[in-house]
């Protein structure tokens, strides 16, 4: 017989290369008395994959776990276990890895493991009541946005629901998530530098080229910080005078035009670079120029003078108030939503924001156009 190859990914699932040179996917498994099984899944020809035996292992195994007969010998060794959470998210996530793309199935597994498995994971799926999800969503709302607790909330919600939809045991078990309304958190920024304040960063900055380049950057297109550590010199387009970015979250690249001080200093520092090269990139132990810097690289040349300057005596997760990275770009939107001359559309879209409300949060006041100018005169 052919010899079985072990995945090296998912366990319990093998695979065997056939004489006509298909590869065949099983899983093995132990049944009620104990023994050994073997199933044959499919054919790599017949679009089967690994995933794919390993999601059908999942399902003979919760199946005999919950609706199999057990014989007496095993029901006299063995106390009885309530389905835990994490046996369900088990079998969610091998599920909708088959559904999803890759990164959103990393993005939400992440969640899951972070944020749902330390306080409910080891817990019966019947003993979780809708006050401990109640407590357990109060938990984030000091430090999180509204945004990431809903996806918090919505990850454990998709989880229960698979259990009560797929698992027999559960079939009645009533979600103690459907019921809860999220209450919005109050922690949105509110702190932003003046005129005199960024003024005096630049100072405190001037022996430090990249961290006046990235404040430079950050104030003057209110970019998020993970899309300017990532711009790269190809981003820059010296014929437009614009700047263009990664959206990140929803939305296509977008482009933000740049004041002559600011075009001429990326203009400068971008000279010896490559196409590819990226304009913040690591310089110790050595300059890597195809590699972009880490938010913490970047971080740990500005938070320290932030701190020292605005944050005495303001708790670590006081984000209403904190100067951080992110206040640049608070700022940046602040400043410029104040000149009659820019349009509330504009902001937004300088802004890269998905929705009109996130934008709506700066001002009350009805805007106009002339946004280049306004960005030219942001600061003065």
């Amino acid at each position: 017989m052919v010899k079985r190859i072990l995945s090296k990914k998912y366990a319990g699932v093998y695979h065997r290369i056939t004489s006509d040179g298909d590869t065949v996917f099983e899983f093995t498994y132990k049944d009620l008395e104990g023994k050994k099984r073997w199933v044959k899944v499919g054919r790599a020809s017949d679009n089967f994959k690994e995933s794919d035996a390993y999601r059908k292992r999942l399902e003979t195994i919760s199946k005999i776990k919950l609706d199999g007969d057990e014989p007496n010998f095993i029901k006299k060794r063995r106390i009885t276990k309530k389905l835990t959470l994490n046996a369900v998210a088990n079998l969610y996530f091998t599920d909708y890895q088959t559904r999803s793309k890759k990164t959103i199935f990393k993005e939400a597994l992440k969640k899951y493991e972070k944020k749902i498995e330390p306080t409910f994971g080891k817990m019966a799926v019947v003993d979780i009541t809708k006050a401990m999800v109640v407590k357990w969503l109060k938990g984030f709302e000091k430090d999180y946005k509204e945004a990431s607790i809903k996806s918090y909330f919505a990850t454990l919600k998709a989880v229960l629901n698979y259990g009560i939809n797929n698992i027999k045991e559960l079939e009645n078990f009533s979600n103690p998530t459907q019921k809860i309304k999220l209450r919005v958190p109050q922690n949105e920024r509110e702190r932003v530098l003046s005129s005199n304040e960024i003024k005096q960063i630049f100072e405190c900055l001037a022996h430090k080229p990249k961290a006046v380049l990235y404040v430079s950057v950050a104030l003057g297109t209110g970019a998020r910080p993970a899309a300017i550590i990532n711009t790269q010199k190809k981003d820059l387009d010296l014929v437009a005078k614009v700047i263009r970015f990664n959206a990140l979250k929803k939305g296509k690249r977008y482009a933000v035009p740049l004041t002559n001080d600011l075009f001429e200093l990326l203009k400068e520092a971008t000279q010896n670079l490559k196409s590819n090269d990226y304009i913040f990139h690591p310089d110790n132990p050595k300059t890597m120029p195809e590699k972009p810097i880490t938010y913490e690289g970047i971080k740990m040349q500005i938070q320290p003078l932030l701190d020292e300057l605005f944050n005495k005596g303001l708790d670590n997760n006081d984000r209403k108030h904190r100067v951080t990275l992110y206040t640049f770009r608070h700022t940046f939107a602040t400043h410029l939503v104040k000149n009659p001359t820019v349009t509330l559309l504009e902001v937004s879209k300088l802004m890269s924001h998905s929705r009109s409300q996130m934008t709506e949060r700066y001002t009350k006041v009805e805007l106009h156009e002339g946004t280049k100018t306004a960005l030219d005169d942001l600061y003065k």
